[in-house]
């Protein structure tokens, strides 16, 4: 090896240095050192004097046989499977009207991502001010429907959706999917632009409506876009702490009325921070990890079946 070569390779490494630095000391080592929390006893404030101790799977089949896991892993799944549904088929909707030559293309696009790119706590204080039971302007339009078309025959009532197991988490879908539907929407107009033109001429020569060139052509052709798609917003779901926490965290430590809102990141987060149990929120965080890596892997097992790369 010449003195050249080896020169080219050190300024390459050298380069390199700070990426692998920052990669090492904030993700690989805290990494690392959660799993082996998870196996411990460890506090966040640990006193002094009192070592560490191995528990072994201690924290783990606690975690399993808590009833509040179990509640903030089903309320998980509900909110993922609500809000994906409510954030990915609108998304391809609104981006195949978006893609066709209208006036105002532009701003429409626009429109609809502002909401990606918005801080998540202001949006939470104005969706709370619209979700308020007495002055709220979605509890203001439903009375005036109720007056105007007597809605209050079959039941629509006003409700009180933040102080109200009942509603709770349908505000945080809410909330949710008008701030995810942007970014999806602008995910599906770029999938969009990558097929073929001449495929729509085609299928216009022989004929086909709307419809048809939608489910025949748009959609199968849009496959890998919307696997896409729909594995980073799942994984979003999975993992969401703030929108919950924004509009529901009470002085009490709860997750809106009755742990309603309480979500997995939401559940370990009170375990790790405010109950003090730092060891008992890494192995959570690890299960969570292990959920997200295996419906990951079944989807990819399972995407041949309908995804379409050709």
């Amino acid at each position: 090896m010449n003195a050249r070569k080896l020169r080219d390779i050190v300024d390459g490494y050298t380069m390199l240095l700070p990426t692998l630095v920052g990669v090492l000391a904030f993700f690989a080592f805290p990494l690392l050192y959660s799993l082996y929390l998870a196996f411990t006893d460890a506090k966040l404030l640990q006193p002094a004097g009192v070592p560490i101790k191995f528990v072994g799977l201690e924290n783990f089949v606690f975690a399993f046989g808590n009833e509040t896991f179990q509640e903030a892993l089903y309320n998980t799944f509900f909110f993922s499977l609500m809000a994906m549904f409510f954030s990915v088929v609108p998304a391809l909707l609104l981006a195949v009207l978006i893609n066709e030559k209208i006036r105002g293309q532009s701003f429409f696009r626009s429109l609809y991502f502002v909401p990606v790119v918005a801080s998540v706590v202001g949006v939470s204080l104005v969706w709370k001010f619209l979700f308020n039971k007495d002055f709220g302007w979605i509890n203001l339009v439903i009375e005036w429907l109720r007056d105007t078309f007597y809605l209050d025959l079959i039941g629509i009532e006003p409700v009180s959706w933040l102080g109200n197991a009942k509603y709770a988490m349908t505000a945080v879908i809410v909330v949710f999917v008008w701030k995810t539907i942007g970014y999806n929407m602008v995910i599906f107009m770029a999938g969009l632009q990558g097929i073929n033109k001449q495929l729509y001429e085609a299928a216009s020569i022989d004929g086909a409506n709307r419809w048809q060139t939608l489910t025949k052509i748009t959609i199968p052709l849009l496959s890998p876009t919307t696997f896409f798609v729909i594995i980073t917003t799942l994984i979003s779901c999975l993992q969401v702490f703030d929108v919950p926490y924004a509009l529901g965290w009470t002085r009490g430590n709860q997750a809106g009325p009755a742990d309603s809102m309480l979500t997995t990141v939401a559940h370990l987060y009170r375990e790790g921070f405010i109950n003090n149990s730092t060891s008992y929120s890494s192995a959570l965080a690890w299960i969570l990890t292990l959920i997200i890596f295996a419906i990951t892997v079944i989807q990819f097992r399972v995407s041949n079946r309908w995804v379409n790369y050709e």
